[in-house]
Formats: structure tokens, sequence, C-alpha cells
């Protein structure tokens, strides 16, 4: 895919990657010590690395990812988008599990709708997957329809899982940076700024697309009444 965002690879932002220092027992030497917060079965995970981990799946440079061997397949760069949402998803039922053990502190209605986002965007993301050409179907067929199925697809999951991360961030950083648990607030807007840069990339392809879809349709009924008189 032309429009793929060039995401700094190992969940470290252009800025701290400049800097010198390595990272051991969930310290950013540049960025600060991580808050770790308990997933459901009691072990601790740093989520803003998680939402960023998400990130690299489908938006870094194909030789960081953890499996290149997806590169040639058609179908590769919506299969990595669909990885990064499973690893949203989890760290959303692990913010999720945070606010059920401290319902006192986190704001219920904010919970309420990153579930109800989780829902949604995993629902359109299988429905995406139905519709999605089969990388054989793509390969063997001598027409561009396959192609663009697959390019409409794969941005339209990279549109909604960027959307879920921008949320996800907008989440993290009520609930814990601004409280100053978690200072590592200039790596998160750094990825925040990434993240709506896809989704706005994305956004102006599925705008042509949809333009696209609009003369197809006008052609093919006016194709349709002239068969019907000839």
């Amino acid at each position: 895919m032309s429009n793929v965002h060039p995401f700094p690879a190992g969940g470290k932002s252009a800025k701290s990657a400049r800097k010198k220092g390595g990272r051991a027992n969930g310290h950013h030497a540049a960025i600060g010590e991580a808050l770790l917060i308990q997933d459901i079965e009691g072990r601790p995970v740093d989520v803003l690395e998680k939402i960023i981990q998400a990130g690299g799946m489908y938006l870094a440079p194909s030789d960081a990812r953890p499996d290149e061997n997806l590169e040639a397949a058609p179908s590769a760069q919506f299969l990595w988008t669909v990885q990064g949402m499973d690893i949203l998803i989890d760290a959303a039922n692990v913010l999720v599990h945070e606010a059920q053990r401290h319902p006192e502190r986190m704001d219920q209605e904010s919970v309420d709708g990153l579930v109800q986002q989780a829902k949604t965007t995993q629902k359109l993301i299988h429905k995406l997957n139905a519709m999605l050409p089969s990388d054989a179907f793509i390969l063997a067929s001598n027409s561009f329809g396959p192609d663009f199925m697959a390019e409409y697809a794969t941005n339209a999951a990279m549109l909604m899982v960027s959307r879920f991360a921008v949320s996800l961030l907008g989440y993290y950083d009520a609930q814990f940076i601004r409280t100053k648990k978690d200072r590592r607030k200039d790596m998160m807007m750094d990825f925040v700024d990434v993240y709506r840069e896809v989704i706005q990339d994305c956004q102006i392809h599925i705008n042509a697309h949809d333009y696209l879809l609009k003369e197809l349709a006008s052609a093919q009924r006016a194709i349709n009444k002239v068969m019907k008189e000839l």
C-alpha cells in the first residue's frame, strides 16, 4: 500500500530514538518510568507501549515487522492491521479491567465508550475480512476489481483501527498521564500525531474510492439501460 505511514520501530518515538539509553525493567531511559497496570490475570502491562506496538504491526516498514513472509501476499497489509487491532483489544481489556477494579477513580462513561468502539471496530473488521478476496483469487484474476476490493478493505481497516488507537490514547491520557502517574506525555503525543495522519490519509483514499464507486454505479445503470433497449 502506498499510503502506509513510516512508523518508528521498537515502540519508540522518533524523538526518543535519537537519544542514547536502553530499556530495562520497564524503564525507558529517555522517557521515564513505565506505568504498569494489572491485566485480568494479574500480570503487569505497559498499556502505552502496547498501543504503540499495535501501530508497529501495520504502520512500520515491512522489514521491521515480525512476520516478513506476509509481505508478498496481496492481503498482507490488511492482515497486519488485524493483528494491530488484536493488540489494541488486549490493551483495552486491561484498561477496562482496571476501571472495574477502581470504579471510583475512573470515568465509567469513557470506559463504556471504549467498549462500544471496540465492538464496532471488531464487527467492521470481520465484515471487511469477509468481503476480502483470497490472495489466490487476486493473483489469478485478470481484472483490477479484486485489487480494488483489497485496497478498499485495507484502507477502511486502517482507518477504523487507527481511530480506535487514538481513542485508547485519549482515555489513557485522561486517566493516567494527567494524574502524573505516567510522565511519558511527549512520547504519547508523537504517536497520536502518527495515528491521526494515518486516519487523514486513509480518509482521503476512501473518499476517492467512494467517488469511483458512484461513477461506476452510474455507468452501470447507463449500460443496463442501453442493453435493455437493444
